[in-house]
């Protein structure tokens, strides 16, 4: 029957549609014997199974038969006797279809006029067939009944392969679409971020900042469905890493706490000081998982506040963890009948809930899918009205091999430290007042004396009056209002409360400030201080750094006193080659742009220098330059090795442990070959920061007036840089603004700055590609993303 509607677009003189006539169900009858092929014939010619009649196909050998079902691979059911050419003709016939031929689908009865040749139990136990039957037995009416019995299951099995052929053939086209589908929604994205450097009024700017909005929530949506669709079509690997879940856990939090402030709500985070340092997992799975829930918490939360707490529980096996991640919101609380469907896909709470509060759907359904297949459980305990707590639970594998540098550095201890703890709820006392005891510290009780005291404001209050002349730990959010002034001694750290700057925190204001930072980083255990410059050259270890900007001179200054290397710094490559030529150095590091003399001239006339001598002193490259191709012209111009900035400590070590010599026999461990041409953060993917204090917290350990003005001499270095891009495309210079770029990037990895990092190697990727007009588009956003930076240091 078809509605009024449907009328419309029916041909007037159509005819009527016939259903399309099935295919009969091919039944294949293997038998030596002619009479029990006319037998069977008479008893099922005149079959049918749901509306379709048999087609019978005949075979009088084992052989016959093998080329029939290579011919065809339809057959739906094969009666095969056993005693044909062979005495187990037909056994063997049955594993080749199994095992050569490789077809699961077809149903195989065995029939045989000899019982005791082939005995049931064996036959059965040995050979995967569906049935076994005397010839004596097959009457026709049981004949009937087996032939019914194997269409059926037969018929079954196909039409449940070919849904799930059908599902993963969708959602293979959606994860192969994946690039195709961003690619445009990326430049989008690019191109208004581009546009809003363009000089628009008010008005435009607030529409394409809800355009960018806009586009970055479909981007999102893109993400989940296309994550679903790699989860159903089979096409998602978890992969098996070190992972340090303290501060991976941390950075989630981080990354979520400007929500959380925008809703007014208050995040709060718990590490158990009792997980290892190192597990092994998916860091970018469980990530993955940690931000759908911590993020749905704050967007179902109206008021109060989200707790996302790890911990420990007992009963794993030994070199394993089994692990607790919970999230506990005081949101709107699921009914019990909700709960029972909430991870399944395209689920939410309620039917207004997408309306009310935007996404998916998909979000717990990839977090269920991907704990699935971390071999986990996950569930949700929950009550109308009454809040919500979201948990997964997790056996990882303790790492066994540390890496050179692990991704939590070491604490300082707190032993023989009083601290007061002043906070604001018991949840956020219970974890400084955790932190503090696992690192040796004791916690101050009412009226007790102690040594430092440990502050955290509600979010939006005013600072409160620290004590004066007592060291203090001020934990404040981005949106407190600053005092006046603090107390000299007073060390910030933000909210979140994080463990490792916590702990860093109270050493420092304590008067432990090198002891801190010695722990902070294991590769500066036992090195002590670098050298006299006479003892290093002794030893052959006396390292040569050409680098022409002052905030990348700091911090490579820096990283080499952790490790314990004497250095001498110049500022560009014809300063470093009067260096060199004093043969006091055993290793050259030299970044590759530089006034004067390059990176690459400085090497050439060193080997050249070098020829006849037998002499060769290891070179190894310093840039910002992350394009392809940098490190093969590196090794082409004469160097030993590459180490992309930011420069990572670890890889830095490497590379001093390779090139130098041991400080004593026997104690040096084999590196590999140094070829670093992994870009710094600044170039991985959308997850850009503006100001990265990772890098800052690892030369500093703490955010203490050093650290500060070492961002100051940051800005002070960038912004000439910035003037001279932007002045060398109203000069029409390519080549000047290519080298300003060039040098602004490598400042701005150095000190954190990923957002203005970015633009910048975007601007000198267009320039070394010849597209001066994009080029000078992308360095529109050089001003805007610098204020953007300076901002983020004022606010510290």
């Amino acid at each position: 029957m078809t509605s009024d509607l449907d009328s419309l677009f029916l041909a007037e003189d159509a005819p009527a549609m016939r259903a399309p006539e099935l295919p009969p169900w091919p039944i294949l009858v293997v038998d030596d014997d002619e009479e029990v092929h006319i037998m069977t014939r008479l008893v099922l010619s005149r079959l049918t199974y749901k509306g379709r009649p048999l087609e019978l196909l005949t075979a009088r050998s084992a052989a016959e038969a093998a080329g029939i079902l290579t011919r065809r691979g339809d057959i739906a059911v094969a009666l095969l006797d056993i005693v044909m050419e062979t005495d187990d003709a037909g056994l063997v016939l049955a594993r080749r279809i199994r095992e050569e031929f490789d077809n699961n689908d077809v149903r195989i009865v065995l029939r045989t006029g000899q019982p005791g040749q082939a005995p049931v139990r064996d036959v059965i136990v040995n050979y995967d067939i569906n049935d076994y039957k005397a010839k004596t037995e097959l009457t026709s009416e049981k004949l009937f009944i087996t032939i019914i019995t194997a269409l059926r299951s037969y018929d079954n099995i196909r039409t449940a392969r070919e849904a799930q052929s059908a599902s993963r053939l969708k959602s293979s086209f959606l994860a192969t679409m994946s690039h195709e589908i961003r690619t445009p929604m990326n430049a989008v994205l690019g191109m208004l971020e581009l546009m809003s450097h363009t000089g628009l009024d008010d008005d435009q700017m607030e529409m394409l900042f809800t355009a960018r909005d806009a586009a970055g929530t479909l981007l999102r949506i893109i993400d989940d469905i296309l994550d679903f669709s790699k989860i159903e079509a089979g096409r998602m690997d978890i992969e098996c890493h070190p992972v340090a879940l303290g501060p991976l856990v941390e950075g989630v939090a981080d990354m979520l706490a400007a929500q959380a402030r925008k809703r007014a709500l208050d995040l709060h985070v718990h590490i158990d000081p009792a997980i290892p340092e190192l597990l092994m997992g998916d860091p970018l799975r469980l990530r993955q998982v940690l931000y759908n829930l911590t993020g749905n918490a704050i967007k179902f939360t109206e008021k109060g506040g989200v707790t996302l707490s790890v911990r420990c529980l007992p009963g794993a096996a030994p070199g394993r963890a089994l692990v607790r991640v919970a999230v506990q919101d005081t949101g709107i609380g699921i009914d019990d009948d909700v709960q029972k469907q909430l991870f399944q896909p395209f689920t939410q709470a309620e039917s207004s809930t997408s309306r009310r509060f935007g996404g998916t759907g998909l979000g717990l359904s990839i977090s269920r899918r991907l704990i699935d297949l971390m071999q986990g459980r996950i569930g949700l305990d929950s009550a109308l009205g009454q809040g919500s707590t979201f948990w997964f639970e997790i056996d990882l594998a303790v790492a066994q091999e540390q890496p050179v540098a692990a991704p939590q550095p070491a604490l300082p201890s707190l032993a023989g430290l009083t601290v007061l703890v002043a906070a604001e709820t018991q949840a956020l006392r219970d974890t400084v007042n955790c932190y503090i005891e696992a690192a040796g510290g004791r916690v101050a009780g009412d009226g007790q004396p102690w040594n430092v005291a440990v502050v955290v404001p509600r979010p939006g209050d005013v600072w409160p009056d620290l004590p004066l002349g007592k060291p203090a730990v001020l934990v404040a959010a981005a949106d407190s209002v600053r005092p006046a002034g603090l107390p000299s001694g007073t060390v910030q750290i933000g909210r979140p409360v994080r463990r490792v700057p916590l702990i860093r925190a109270v050493a420092s204001a304590a008067g432990q400030e090198t002891a801190a930072r010695a722990a902070a980083s294991p590769l500066r255990q036992g090195r002590g201080e670098p050298p006299p410059i006479e003892v290093a050259m002794a030893q052959g270890r006396l390292v040569l750094v050409a680098e022409d900007q002052p905030v990348n001179q700091m911090v490579i200054r820096r990283q080499l006193s952790l490790l314990g290397i004497a250095a001498e710094v110049t500022e560009d490559g014809r300063q470093a080659l009067a260096a060199w030529r004093t043969g006091r150095f055993g290793l050259v590091l030299t970044d590759c742009n530089m006034p004067e003399m390059d990176g690459f001239e400085l090497t050439a006339a060193i080997r050249e220098a070098e020829t006849g001598t037998g002499l060769r002193t290891p070179i190894i490259a310093l840039t910002a330059n992350a394009m392809a191709g940098e490190s093969q012209r590196c090794l082409a111009a004469g160097m030993d090795g590459f180490l992309a900035k930011p420069l990572e400590l670890d890889r830095l070590d490497r590379c001093l442990a390779q090139w130098l010599p041991p400080l004593s026999d026997g104690g040096a461990k084999a590196v590999p070959p140094l070829l670093d041409t992994t870009p710094g953060d600044a170039t991985r993917g959308d997850t850009t920061a503006v100001l990265n204090l990772a890098r800052t917290l690892e030369l500093f350990s703490v955010l203490d007036d050093e650290a500060r003005a070492f961002l100051s001499d940051f800005l002070g270095a960038a912004r000439p840089l910035a003037d001279g891009l932007v002045h060398a495309f109203t000069l029409d210079d390519a080549g000047a603004a290519r080298r300003e770029a060039h040098a602004l990037a490598g400042v701005a990895k150095s000190a954190g700055a990923d957002v203005l990092a970015r633009v910048a190697d975007r601007v000198e990727e267009a320039l070394v590609q010849g597209k001066v007009d994009e080029a000078r588009q992308a360095a529109k956003a050089v001003p805007g993303a610098l204020e953007q930076v300076a901002a983020a240091i004022a606010s510290l």
